[in-house]
């Protein structure tokens, strides 16, 4: 198992706030030459701590679309209805995010369309396709509050992945 250093966690934290900087740039906020800070980033890129690279939305570009977070129990735990419903779901593009969670629910969904109208044939759409869901509870997002993807350098640290 791959082990954090100090710098690798700084890479992962600059990463994080600036996924477009240049390999120059990052090789001089570590104080490292271009060569040993290439290495490093590739090594983490290898080892599969980092999958990839992406532009965040700005929110006034989001605001033109609404936000509804879905809770969904399945109508059955029988063997394959779990990944019956997983392989499904897949296929909506409206799903930003999918969590399987313990509880008295089976799964959070993260469905972003354009307006009420458009979730109304969301959920007609998964309904019809027989995916096993036997009940959904919908919650529209009035505002976002906070939103991030970045894992805290503070609890990189503590993970068991950080050299102690």
């Amino acid at each position: 198992m791959y082990k954090l250093d100090e710098r690798d966690i700084q890479i992962l934290s600059i990463l994080q706030e600036e996924g477009r900087i240049t390999k120059t740039a990052l090789a001089d906020k570590l104080n490292l030459s271009l060569t040993p800070s290439w290495d490093r980033l590739q090594r983490l890129e290898e080892a599969g701590i980092i999958e990839s690279y992406g532009a965040k939305l700005s929110s006034s570009f989001l605001s033109h679309f609404h936000l509804v977070i879905t809770e969904v129990e399945l109508e059955s735990h029988k063997q394959g209805e779990f990944a019956r419903f997983e392989d499904a779901i897949m296929d909506f593009d409206e799903v930003q995010s999918c969590w399987s969670v313990g509880g008295g629910l089976d799964y959070i969904l993260k469905v972003l369309v354009k307006d009420v109208v458009d979730y109304q044939d969301f959920l007609k759409r998964v309904l019809k396709a027989d995916i096993g869901m036997r009940r959904y509870f919908s919650y529209a997002v009035l505002d976002c509050i906070k939103d991030t993807n970045s894992v805290p350098v503070s609890l990189i640290k503590k993970s068991e992945l950080a050299k102690k």
